[in-house]
């Protein structure tokens, strides 16, 4: 027992050692770059002293967001080649992927819907701050967005009736090239063809594992009812009874997901997560470059 503890120590070690080396290789480096903490451009405005703290703030944590998801990315990179040099040996390769890399992949997989639902989040916060600070007409009012009388209670917002706030509340700027960045960020196809839906199942449901297992085989849905109703010629053909459906049971299942596709695909969003940052803090620029400096 002992020396097989020994064993499975020494095997964990040494495939740890192996990351490193491709970590600190930097293959990525010309792909993933971190961010820069970069926010002068707020300080010498005259914005409300809450509302400066909370653009720099906010814009200070989807930077970091950013940033530890480029980390992340890093990682997963160095673990999947050194899984790759496992391949052979599917039970030391899931070994590894559960011990170091399933945690990775799972909170990289969550990043595109939640880096998306903070921009619009805080694009609604900042621009609005942004506009009470240069047009004194402007009410500190976000409609169908602040709590209401008699409750006051948070409301809880989809992420479409949130896109439309934003837009109003941009309405006094040129923001189309933000909102193609923003719309392009976890569509469907990323969703849905390329991660298997696995966000979302894995909020809500069962999620398909990683590399190997098939999860949820027996599979039940609604069907419309057929009846087999005879043709002219003596023949038989399957036809739709209308208004009326039934229960199908069969065999199915989730497969697994492909840990190096998802790798790319993720990799994809987090281009795309870059490139909405830059055009997030580009409009945040231009627009609170219209507001007088402070005296």
């Amino acid at each position: 027992m002992l020396g097989n503890q020994i064993d499975a120590n020494a095997f964990l070690k040494k495939a740890y050692e192996e990351y490193l080396q491709i970590f600190s290789s930097g293959d990525l480096e010309s792909e993933l770059h971190y961010l820069s903490y970069e926010f002068d451009f707020i300080h010498d405005r005259d914005i409300d002293i809450f509302g400066r703290m909370m653009i720099e703030d906010d814009l200070r944590e989807i930077t970091n967001i950013l940033n530890e998801w480029c980390h992340l990315l890093h990682r997963w990179y160095a673990w999947n080649k050194v899984l790759d040099f496992y391949k052979k040996d599917e039970q030391k390769e899931w070994e590894l992927e559960s011990e170091f890399l399933e945690l990775i992949i799972n909170k990289c997989l969550f990043v595109p819907s939640r880096i998306k639902d903070t921009f619009i989040s805080v694009g609604i916060e900042n621009f609005h701050q942004i506009r009470l600070a240069f047009d004194k007409k402007y009410k500190d009012e976000i409609r169908g967005y602040d709590p209401i009388l008699p409750k006051l209670e948070p409301i809880y917002l989809n992420r479409r009736k949130k896109e439309k706030i934003l837009r109003k509340v941009l309405h006094f700027c040129d923001y189309n090239d933000f909102f193609y960045e923003l719309m392009s960020l976890n569509d469907r196809h990323y969703q849905k063809k390329l991660t298997g839906d696995y966000r979302n199942l894995n909020s809500h449901n069962i999620a398909p594992r990683i590399t190997a297992g098939i999860v949820s085989p027996v599979i039940r849905t609604i069907i419309k009812t057929t009846k087999m109703e005879e043709n002219a010629d003596g023949s038989y053909s399957e036809v739709e009874v209308k208004g009326n459906t039934s229960i199908a049971y069969s065999f199915g299942g989730k497969q697994p997901l492909d840990r190096n596709i998802l790798f790319n695909a993720n990799l994809e969003e987090f281009k795309k997560a870059i490139s909405c940052y830059k055009e997030f803090k580009s409009l945040l620029m231009e627009t609170i470059s219209k507001i007088p400096n402070r005296k």
